[in-house]
């Protein structure tokens, strides 16, 4: 039972995508538990054809692949619906403010349907949970190590006590691995169908190689060279972007550099 006085229905929602860019992301699963004040619980959830491919790393976050929705319509069958299903409603989820509210808001943008979160009060247990349990390096040292930390003025005892935390975190944490290679695993995970090091390419089951970031993620490279050339010469261009990127890039579109 939910111990929260309510004088308007309460809407939980939860999206899974492809993506956690919202601007670019499209939803393909979407769970929303309503609440009314007198605590009638409505609970759905369905999934949508995302009109993209999902990438790998996002199948690895949710469990959905593109054959599990193929047959489900798109977001747009179910956007008039469910704008009515959530009138009046206010919102929440854990991570709702930043990504899932404005992940809602493109889509039905997309789908030609009104919604708006003016007047709506949005309420991020994610936001709840830092707000109770700081995650700055005074808690991590208080929880790995115990006590004050030493101030940041002094350099040389908070190198210390940084290399105290990390033995800590590996002390607690066995499942991240004690080696930097599986460190750097943990906090930087690659699909398994990556191309380049940083994952920005993967290799489709079609053997496309495909974009697994920004505004054209999800697209086969080929594509994109038809329909945005110029973004392609952007990219290559940037000085930070990685050589094994570039190659990959060229070898696809047959550029030879």
């Amino acid at each position: 039972m939910l111990n929260l006085e309510l004088t308007r229905p309460l809407a939980i929602i939860d999206v899974q995508s492809t993506g956690v860019d919202p601007t670019t992301a499209r939803i393909v699963s979407l769970g929303v538990l309503k609440i009314d004040p007198d605590g009638t619980e409505h609970l759905r959830s369905v999934r949508f054809n995302p009109g993209t491919p999902i990438p790998a790393g996002a199948t690895a976050v949710h469990g959905i692949t593109d054959e599990e929705v193929a047959d489900f319509p798109p977001f747009r069958s179910f956007a008039t619906a469910l704008a009515g299903h959530l009138e009046d409603c206010d919102l929440a989820g854990f991570g709702i403010e930043r990504f899932g509210a404005p992940l809602l808001q493109a889509e039905f943008k997309r789908a030609g349907t009104p919604f708006d979160l003016k007047g709506r009060r949005v309420i991020d247990t994610m936001s709840i949970f830092h707000k109770k349990e700081p995650r700055d390096f005074q808690a991590a040292y208080e929880v790995f190590v115990g006590g004050v930390a030493p101030p940041r003025s002094d350099s040389e005892a908070f190198v210390k006590a940084s290399l105290d935390v990390l033995s800590g975190e590996l002390e607690v944490y066995e499942d991240i691995g004690n080696t930097v290679d599986a460190l750097h695993e943990f906090l930087h995970p690659l699909p398994e169908n990556a191309v380049d090091e940083r994952g920005m390419l993967i290799r489709a089951e079609s053997g496309d190689l495909v974009l697994n970031f920004g505004r054209h993620k999800g697209r086969s490279a080929k594509d994109v060279a038809m329909d945005a050339p110029d973004y392609l010469e952007w990219l290559t261009g940037q000085p930070d972007i990685p050589v094994d990127m570039k190659a990959a890039l060229a070898e696809e579109l047959g550029s030879g550099g």
